[in-house]
C-alpha cells in the first residue's frame, strides 16, 4: 500500500472519529461523559473525560469496560482532538503509544500499522457507544 493511500484512509478514519465524538459529546459541550449499557449477559461502562488544551486542540480520555469480562476488562484510550481539522487521532491505547518513527528502539517491539490498528479499534468502540444503545 503506498504511503499516499496510507495517509488518506488514516486522515478518513480520525476525520470520522471526530464526527463520532462530536455527537457522543454533544458538539464538545460535555467535559465529561458517563455512559453505561446492561443487556442480558453484558454490562458496559463507557467514561469520557474532555480536556480543552486550546482553542483549537484537546485531549480526550475514554475507559471503556466491560464488567462481565475477567480478560481484558477495560480499554483506555488517550486520544487528540484537532477542532481546526476536525481530526480525533489516538495518542495511546492502554499506556501504549505507536512508534513516531519507524527506527525509535523500544523495549517492546509494536507492528508497523500499530497507529492504525489502534485508531480502528478506537472506531469501533466509539461505534458500539453510538449504536448500542448506551444511555446516562
Amino acid at each position: 500500500m503506498s504511503e499516499y493511500t496510507k495517509t488518506n484512509h488514516h486522515l478518513t478514519i480520525c476525520s470520522a472519529n471526530y464526527l463520532r465524538l462530536k455527537k457522543i459529546m454533544l458538539n464538545f459541550k460535555k467535559k465529561t461523559q458517563r455512559l453505561k449499557k446492561n443487556d442480558a449477559n453484558k454490562s458496559f461502562i463507557a467514561d469520557i473525560k474532555y480536556l480543552s488544551i486550546s482553542k483549537h486542540t484537546a485531549e480526550l480520555h475514554l475507559e471503556f469496560s466491560n464488567l462481565e469480562s475477567k480478560i481484558l476488562h477495560s480499554f483506555n484510550f488517550v486520544s487528540n482532538v484537532y477542532h481546526d481539522v476536525e481530526l480525533v487521532e489516538v495518542a495511546s491505547f492502554n499506556g501504549y503509544a505507536p512508534n513516531k518513527f519507524p527506527f525509535q528502539f523500544e523495549k517492546q517491539p509494536k507492528s508497523l500499522d500499530e497507529k492504525s490498528q489502534q485508531n480502528r479499534f478506537f472506531t469501533e468502540v466509539l461505534d458500539m457507544i453510538l449504536t448500542g444503545g448506551f444511555y446516562e
